[in-house]
């Protein structure tokens, strides 16, 4: 498992793969970012793949609209030694949800709703739902769902993590009718919530239930829906729920670490995943796979207030919006998950940094983004005009403290 590296080949690897994409570039020096500390990201980074820790990893760092580091390390699949390239594609899982809601708050914009709408306007079964009072009993919610809180994660709804009453529920669910979005909803109106709609923060299926209301009000399914009006505008063209036959060669190995052994141990791989078979639930929560060239656009679009290359998805003030703290009121209700806390907030699909000392790490405060159950992360840094972008696969993927590494290795790359 622990095959050696060259450097020079990969070095090489990754100037090629810097001259293909079609992002802006530049020098980092030319916008205030030292080439040799970047050179600690990649050591670091690399050295995870060297000690067999990770398959691969994709790092990628735009400032001020110019791509200034895109470095691609290890393999596809550990056991067939296909190497990384430039555009392997990533299981992104929950960083599905940033999409999702961008997609969501187009319609907000043409009028569709109001955030503070009640959800069963919309989707009739979400009313009069049953909340956890606790000791296995039931009552009748005080208040409704609002549109608002399924963005926001201050639904109700979990995702069945935690091993209580409520996830008892959730596991004994009937799992075959929910392969749709509007079999999860069904499902999901005769469960009760784990607490009242907007009282806490819970981590769970609320984004995929946002992803039906896309659907509801567009009158599209919802991978046609973002297809037409986020990926195509963007040529966000590598981005799917479910990958063609014609580029499962490029869709990367899935791993976990082997309890006894240490070793990587495949879970998910192109020959049986289901990615790669008929997908008919489009989970908005979790369910898309991308490039790291594909998900920079989308954040380029983003961090320049809706707009790349002439395409204008939002209005800088709708992504103002999404990028406020909109649970500064909520307490967290348990899961794995613990959010808002820790000198971060979260907006309308996005965690946003409140206060930097409370994080522990260095950063902006307002600085926005997410990550993925396989390592997947991205941060937004409007104040110093920054996208970071990581890209592994790896559940779980805690243990290493990638993310943070990764995070403070950019940080500490800007030198003006």
């Amino acid at each position: 498992m622990n095959k050696p590296f060259l450097v020079l080949p990969f070095i090489l690897l990754s100037a090629y793969c810097f001259s293909q994409n079609s992002l802006p570039k530049a020098s980092p020096e030319s916008v205030g970012i030292s080439s040799e500390r970047l050179e600690r990201l990649d050591e670091q980074m690399h050295k995870f793949v060297d000690d067999g820790q990770l398959s691969a990893v994709h790092s990628a760092i735009i400032r001020k609209g110019k791509l200034v580091h895109w470095d691609t390390y290890g393999h596809e699949d550990v056991d067939s030694d296909d190497r990384l390239k430039d555009n392997s594609i990533w299981r992104i899982y929950s960083m599905s949800k940033p999409i999702v809601s961008v997609a969501a708050m187009m319609l907000y914009e043409q009028g569709h709703f109001q955030l503070n709408d009640p959800l069963y306007k919309y989707i009739p079964e979400m009313k009069d739902l049953n909340v956890h009072v606790g000791n296995g009993e039931l009552e009748k919610a005080k208040k409704p769902i609002k549109v608002v809180d399924l963005f926001r994660h201050t639904s109700g709804i979990g995702y069945g993590w935690s091993g209580g009453y409520v996830d008892s529920l959730y596991a004994a669910a009937d799992r075959k009718s929910m392969n749709t979005t509007a079999g999860l909803v069904k499902n999901l109106s005769k469960l009760p919530l784990y607490s009242e709609p907007g009282d806490h923060w819970r981590y769970g299926l609320s984004t995929d239930v946002l992803g039906y209301l896309v659907e509801v009000l567009s009158g599209q399914p919802l991978d046609e829906y973002l297809k037409e009006h986020i990926f195509s505008p963007l040529s966000m063209n590598d981005t799917h729920f479910e990958i063609p036959d014609s580029k499962d060669d490029r869709f990367v190995t899935n791993y976990t670490t082997d309890k006894e052994t240490g070793k990587l141990k495949v879970i998910d791989a192109p020959s049986f995943s289901p990615y790669c078979k008929e997908v008919t639930f489009f989970s908005g929560g979790g369910g898309l796979a991308s490039t790291a060239e594909d998900y920079l656009r989308f954040c380029q679009m983003l961090i320049n207030g809706g707009e790349l290359e002439g395409k204008r998805l939002l209005s800088p003030k709708t992504i103002e919006l999404m990028t406020q703290d909109h649970s500064a009121h909520a307490a967290h209700d348990g899961g794995p998950v613990v959010m808002p806390t820790f000198g971060t907030g979260f907006g309308l699909g996005f965690a946003v940094t409140k206060n930097l000392a409370y994080t522990g790490l260095t950063g902006s405060l307002g600085a926005y983004g997410w990550g993925g159950a396989a390592g997947t992360y991205f941060r937004i840094d409007p104040e110093e005009d920054l996208i970071l972008l990581l890209m592994i696969q790896l559940m779980p993927y805690d243990h290493l403290k990638a993310r943070e590494k990764f995070h403070t290795m950019v940080y500490q790359s800007i030198i003006d």
